[in-house]
């Protein structure tokens, strides 16, 4: 498997770090993309699309969230333009304040040419698809945006544990939960959405959440049944790679469906090039299905990426 493309990137960059820090946040910030570049290499990933640090997007403070979103976008986009056949970047967005949201989304795809924006599961006690974020959600599906679904912390949370042990995985589930009951799903048709960790827990749960399909709010909601949902959904295989994840996606899902993601630089290079092991020799798929989870179901939701990796042979 050569010539991949990761969207489950992350860019804990120092810049970025030193932005948070003015805000009183800690976040890493090791990440180079000399160093990102070596090990994408090594790995034989052709490209990347840098998501965000999931603990700047879902800053609960307006006063803080607007600036720290729009430093982050700068030096994404920054690394894209910089290394273009390389990096796409999904923006992130204030969504604890709808109209700064909507600004900074024009800014992010207008003025910066970033491919799509990353969304947390949720702020705080408020997952993805509650009504304060709504306006978000639409002026997304205007654009006909790509999301990048991302998990954040639990506001209960597993005393001892770090949120990306049970509470990430948790959170997707409650996030996807969300948006169903909500029905974002049935009124924003034209996003695209990859869900970060094979969908978390849902696609254990699915058939479980489709007994209520004829109760509300699903019946009047998510009136296309829950099944029908998720087969729509795109699915990046970050931290799944292993025979307890896939088999269970795989009941909600297809390959064509599926999009490869590292969790790179949480998960080593080491561990990407596991994962990648895995896929190729252990997974069950065949060349064809590995060539479209690698990169050609990702190609057509980041066009400027695609092409300028084209234009470079």
């Amino acid at each position: 498997m050569n010539g991949m493309i990761d969207v489950h990137h992350h860019a804990p960059a120092a810049e970025i770090a030193a932005a948070a820090a003015s805000f009183g946040l800690t976040v890493g910030g090791g990440w180079t993309p000399e160093r990102a570049l070596a090990d994408m290499d090594a790995s034989g990933i052709a490209a990347a699309v840098l998501t965000p640090i999931v603990f700047v997007a879902d800053v609960a403070d307006p006063a803080a969230a607007v600036p720290l979103h729009r430093a982050t976008n700068d030096y994404l986009a920054g690394v894209a333009r910089r290394w273009p056949r390389r990096f796409g970047a999904f923006a992130t967005l204030p969504i604890v304040d709808p109209a700064a949201a909507r600004a900074e989304l024009d800014r992010a795809f207008d003025e910066l040419g970033m491919d799509g924006v990353l969304l947390p599961s949720g702020v705080g006690p408020d997952l993805i698809g509650a009504e304060r974020f709504a306006p978000v959600l639409a002026a997304l599906d205007r654009r006909g945006a790509t999301i990048h679904l991302h998990p954040t912390a639990s506001p209960v949370g597993i005393p001892g544990l770090p949120a990306s042990v049970v509470d990430f995985p948790v959170e997707t589930t409650r996030a996807l939960g969300s948006l169903l009951a909500s029905g974002a799903f049935e009124r924003h048709g034209n996003l695209t959405w990859i869900v970060a960790h094979a969908g978390g827990c849902f696609p254990y749960i699915a058939g479980r959440v489709a007994r209520s399909d004829g109760a509300e709010p699903l019946r009047s909601n998510a009136p296309a049944g829950v099944a029908a949902y998720l087969a729509r959904l795109y699915y990046d295989v970050a931290v799944c790679c292993h025979p307890t994840a896939l088999p269970s996606l795989l009941t909600v899902t297809d390959a064509d469906h599926l999009i490869f993601g590292t969790d790179y630089p949480a998960f080593s290079r080491a561990d990407v090039d596991g994962a990648i092991a895995w896929l190729r020799d252990e997974s069950g798929f065949d060349a064809a299905q590995l060539a479209a989870i690698g990169a050609a179901n990702a190609r057509p939701f980041f066009p400027r990426l695609a092409a300028d990796m084209d234009a470079a042979g």
